[in-house]
């Protein structure tokens, strides 16, 4: 029987607004954008000297574009040029998984329990929406052969995103966007092991919606404290809901999978933010593991669990299965997150 986390509904809990739908937190992008100093509204991912700031940003009507920051060689579109190694053979002290993240922001705000994020009260949804666009550059260059099914619909080469998550409970509720698909990501991430002991650490991936590179999407996380549960909103129908967060979903849509126990939990909060992302350790939809890029976890086979190890294409980590000519870029418009009470 699984275990609750601690920081569950029984936890302090601000007020809940009195109207409607309160909007706690937005922007249109019409301000110049910033995310390096303490004043500025949004915050880069970073940590031993890493910051994933991969990404050159261009003004849109109405919005902003984020593409990846450097050339491809041969055709000139955008590519990634960041990246971190195995932990052996880098200095910054980070995990190799680190090299997932590109170019992502964080909104610049602490919850009241001293987390960054948005509180989520009891008795009302916490939400995050956006109109977002996305593509993929030079993914067809990848060396993986054929465990890569389809070049242009494989979040594990290149993707833009909308992602949330809770830095207290390491829980993940994100949207993704290939060149043909929209996808909700829930996973729970290792880093708060540390923290709360040998949690299950996963990372799912579901398909909600076939897609052109061109096509935007209103697309919305909504987050019911009370109920447990996280829903994926697209034109504001809802895609898809979890309501055990901390669980694996079916093993089908599994992308990764580090092992642990299965933990109820009960987000106290949520940060919200955007960005591009590679997820080169991951196994879906073909099942075979791309890169091993850390040597500092264990990984298990998606489609068995532990203790089945997983094996990859590539166990070295070598540079050139990391960085290969691929890219993304996102266009978002309209960020807001808001506090809606329960009827």
């Amino acid at each position: 029987m699984p275990r609750t986390d601690p920081t569950g509904p029984g936890a302090p809990a601000p007020a809940v607004p009195t109207d409607p739908a309160h909007v706690v937190w937005s922007d249109d992008f019409g301000a110049e954008f910033g995310a390096r100093t303490p004043e500025d509204r949004w915050a880069f991912v970073e940590g031993g000297g890493y910051t994933a700031d991969d990404g050159v940003l261009t003004r849109v009507p109405g919005g902003l574009r984020i593409t990846a920051s450097g050339k491809h060689p041969v055709t000139g579109e955008p590519a990634f040029v960041q990246t971190i190694p195995q932990e052996e053979k880098n200095l910054s002290g980070l995990p190799g998984s680190g090299d997932h993240a590109k170019w992502i922001v964080y909104a610049n705000h602490r919850a009241s329990t001293g987390f960054q994020g948005f509180d989520a009260p009891l008795g009302a949804v916490l939400s995050c929406e956006a109109v977002i666009s996305g593509r993929s550059y030079g993914t067809a260059g990848h060396p993986f052969g054929d465990a890569v099914a389809d070049p242009e619909d494989d979040i594990r080469l290149a993707a833009a995103m909308m992602n949330t998550i809770d830095p207290e409970t390491s829980t993940a509720f994100d949207f993704l966007l290939t060149d043909k698909r929209l996808y909700a990501f829930y996973g729970r991430p290792t880093f708060a092991r540390g923290e709360l002991g040998r949690y299950a650490s996963f990372a799912h991936t579901v398909a909600l919606a076939d897609r052109s590179p061109q096509d935007r999407h209103h697309v919305k996380i909504a987050y019911n404290r009370s109920a447990g549960t996280v829903s994926w909103l697209v034109d504001g129908a809802e895609a898809l809901r979890v309501d055990r967060i901390g669980m694996r979903l079916s093993r089908d849509s599994l992308n990764l999978d580090e092992g642990g126990e299965e933990v109820l939990v009960v987000p106290r909060q949520l940060s919200v933010g955007m960005g591009l992302m590679t997820l080169l350790d991951g196994s879906w939809p073909t099942g075979r593991g791309l890169v091993r890029l850390s040597t500092g976890t264990t990984y298990y086979d998606p489609s068995a669990g532990e203790p089945v190890p997983q094996t990859f294409v590539d166990e070295q980590s070598l540079d050139t299965s990391r960085i290969f000519g691929q890219g993304a870029e996102l266009t978002v418009a309209d960020y807001t997150v808001a506090v809606t009470p329960l009827p």
